[in-house]
């Protein structure tokens, strides 16, 4: 089965990238809270700071919090720190946040591209530490590459042919995943950018869309605990009643439930019974208004 035959696959007609912000959108807060954090490090450097700043140094991870557990919160802080003498660090960190992050956003659910933007900084910053444990060397990483590559990646595994500037020249989006993969696998090492770490955050995009992951259980471990347990415990029997009535009631409140959960964490956050509940109650609501009509 190819890639636009996935029922997860998107036409350009669902796309929407006309420029627009919406303070209250995932992309928009983190956005924000990167500039606010870039701006308040140049302006309260201090000359024995440091390199990168007090508050870059302070978040920024270090080859050295291998050995410090107590500083493995690095592995995610790093995310929100960047360069401050070069401008285009977080310029197009940004921009690429802005550009391919909306969408990815609306597809998703704005809670589901939290979790998918945090965990990927951490899947990078973890991964790194684990490389410096074997390896050794480097230097110390800060910036949202990993976060943003990946947020990248997952637009271009749901849009592969949508229309994408890079550098100003138009192409379809799978073109560009393609320069990214190649330019991110083959660069030179020791130019002063984290390959490694853009690496990692798009495997964690491949993972995540190939596999079909979801973490809408991190708001709720309650969910995953029970899921388990019907794991380990296996089916039980159910009393069903037989009043069609309360069997009608039973459903749309379920189907409410369901939407309610679309609305919040994006399809992509239901599981394979609960797809198949509204396929069937779908069916049935058409059904019941052709006999009405």
């Amino acid at each position: 089965m190819g890639l636009h035959d996935r029922y997860y696959y998107h036409d350009n007609e669902s796309l929407d990238m006309r420029p627009g912000w919406d303070q209250r959108s995932a992309v928009s807060v983190l956005i924000i809270v990167n500039v606010v954090i870039f701006i308040a490090n140049a302006i309260f450097r201090s000359p024995g700071a440091g390199v990168q700043g007090t508050i870059n140094e302070l978040l920024m991870l270090h080859p050295g919090d291998v050995f410090r557990p107590w500083t493995w919160w690095h592995a995610i802080s790093y995310a929100f720190a960047h360069d401050y003498k070069q401008i285009g660090h977080i310029l197009f960190n940004m921009l690429g946040l802005y550009m391919m992050g909306r969408p990815v956003e609306q597809r998703y659910g704005t809670s589901e591209f939290y979790r998918i933007y945090l965990l990927s900084a951490l899947f990078c910053g973890g991964l790194w530490l684990v490389r410096q444990a074997i390896f050794g060397g480097g230097a110390s990483v800060l910036g949202a590459s990993g976060a943003v590559l990946c947020i990248s990646m997952l637009f271009i595994f749901n849009y592969p042919n949508a229309t994408v500037f890079l550098l100003f020249f138009p192409m379809p989006a799978w073109v560009m995943g393609v320069i990214l993969v190649l330019v991110n696998f083959f660069s030179p090492a020791g130019d002063g950018i984290a390959y490694d770490i853009h690496i990692f955050g798009m495997c964690f995009a491949a993972m995540y869309f190939f596999l079909h992951w979801n973490f809408s259980w991190i708001q709720s471990p309650s969910s995953l605990w029970t899921r388990v347990r019907r794991w380990l415990t296996g089916p039980r029997l159910k009393v069903v009643r037989n009043r069609e009535v309360d069997n009608e009631r039973s459903d749309t409140l379920e189907a409410d439930r369901i939407l309610e959960k679309i609305h919040v964490f994006g399809k992509d956050s239901l599981t394979a019974k609960e797809k198949r509940f509204m396929e069937r109650y779908s069916q049935a609501m058409r059904d019941k208004k052709k006999m009405e009509s």
